[in-house]
């Protein structure tokens, strides 16, 4: 009988982007039932297993995080996909999460519910907390904002002292209010929300918080429930596993495809909203409450008139107050949130796509067709077969 490929998993399972690697993994390996699997329990950052030396393996999937990881992996001579965004070990395909995406999409939540005052809060010395930071930076400063940065010091070199803790308490006392705050990732977010309740600080009225990893644990548990990103980790840990099993074939090795690319950024799924960011920052009462009638009914097919009849304001009126509050037009903040709702069922469904322009509010799938291809640079089509893990 053919013997089935041994291939290491380097990766923990501490924390839920990790562990969405891992699903990953784990659904191409159910699909294809191609490999013998070695997974130790392991922690962020720690050493590598002392059976790695001694093991016959023929490929890896590790998180390349510390120099003892890179040299063990450095050492099996078999082709290793990197997963991690440290990137120690140079000429090996890499995976990570598209950090300016990310960036993008919490600006514009925060933007779109009027926040005015921008803040960014993470580790320092970790490259997808710097790339988040500097998205995001760059969508404040296009936009002709400033942005508020906090580095707290890197979780997994030192212990988060008490005089920094002090200082990033102070830093969240003498924000200018209210201001959307960015978190490099839930745990972040976490901290500062115990904060703000320590301090006083109202979210979201004061302080609207955004982490990243949408870890279920940690977002619900948090006070408030905490609106986060959710990172494409399943996606990325089964891309991962598909390119390292086509490197691991000698025939896959003799022709270049895809799959060896020296980098892939995974882009992410989407915001979840929760409690800590569920609020309308716009001064003008009539606005705010224009934009939460947008956001609660878009989809059901409303036009501009049903907003009018809502508010009671003339169209003019409300375009002139809603485009200096906002930047957009109330149609144009329709279409978005529509457009928004099909990306995330193309990503997250298998329904087909005139259901999906139905449940997207579009009157006719040709319409979402055409504005989804302006938005987005592709067809609706395309994107899912680009995005769709389900």
């Amino acid at each position: 009988m053919k013997r089935r490929k041994s291939v290491a998993l380097l990766i923990e399972t501490s924390n839920a982007y990790a562990r969405g690697l891992l699903e990953g993994i784990v659904k191409y390996h159910r699909e294809h039932d191609a490999w013998s699997i070695y997974l130790p329990e392991q922690e962020r950052g720690a050493a590598p297993p002392a059976w790695l030396k001694n093991t016959r393996i023929d490929g890896a999937i590790a998180r390349i995080e510390t120099d003892r990881i890179a040299k063990a992996v450095s050492s099996l001579k078999v082709p290793v996909v990197d997963v991690s965004s440290a990137r120690r070990v140079a000429n090996i395909p890499w995976i990570e999460t598209d950090d300016q995406a990310i960036a993008k999409l919490a600006f514009e939540h925060l933007f779109e519910r009027g926040f005015r005052h921008f803040a960014f809060c993470g580790p320092k010395g970790l490259n997808w907390s710097v790339w988040r930071c500097e998205g995001f930076v760059a969508c404040c400063q296009q936009a002709q904002y400033r942005c508020e940065i906090y580095r707290t010091p890197n979780p997994f070199r030192s212990s988060s002292s008490s005089s920094s803790q002090k200082d990033l308490a102070q830093w969240l006392v003498q924000l200018p209010k209210p201001v959307g705050l960015f978190c490099a990732y839930d745990i972040t977010a976490q901290v500062i929300l115990d904060h703000c309740r320590n301090h006083g600080i109202a979210v979201p009225e004061q302080i609207a918080v955004i982490g990243v990893d949408n870890d279920p644990i940690l977002c619900q548990l948090a006070r408030p429930s905490l609106t986060s990103i959710a990172p494409d980790a399943l996606g990325a840990g089964y891309f991962a596993a598909q390119w390292l099993d086509q490197a691991m074939s000698s025939r896959s090795r003799s022709k270049q495809s895809d799959f060896s690319a020296p980098f892939r950024l995974m882009p992410p799924l989407g915001l979840v909203l929760r409690q800590s960011t569920d609020i309308t920052a716009v001064a003008d009462p009539l606005v705010a409450k224009a934009i939460e009638f947008i956001r609660n009914h878009a989809c059901d097919g409303i036009q501009v008139e049903e907003v009018l009849r809502h508010v009671a304001l003339s169209r003019r009126m409300l375009e002139t107050r809603f485009v200096g509050a906002t930047g957009k037009t109330p149609h144009a903040m329709i279409s978005m949130i529509r457009l928004t709702r099909a990306k995330e069922l193309l990503q997250q469904t298998d329904l087909s796509v005139d259901a999906i322009a139905s449940k997207s509010g579009f009157q006719h799938v040709e319409y979402m067709s055409v504005a989804f291809r302006k938005a987005f640079g592709q067809p609706p089509g395309r994107y899912r077969r680009q995005h769709n893990r389900s």
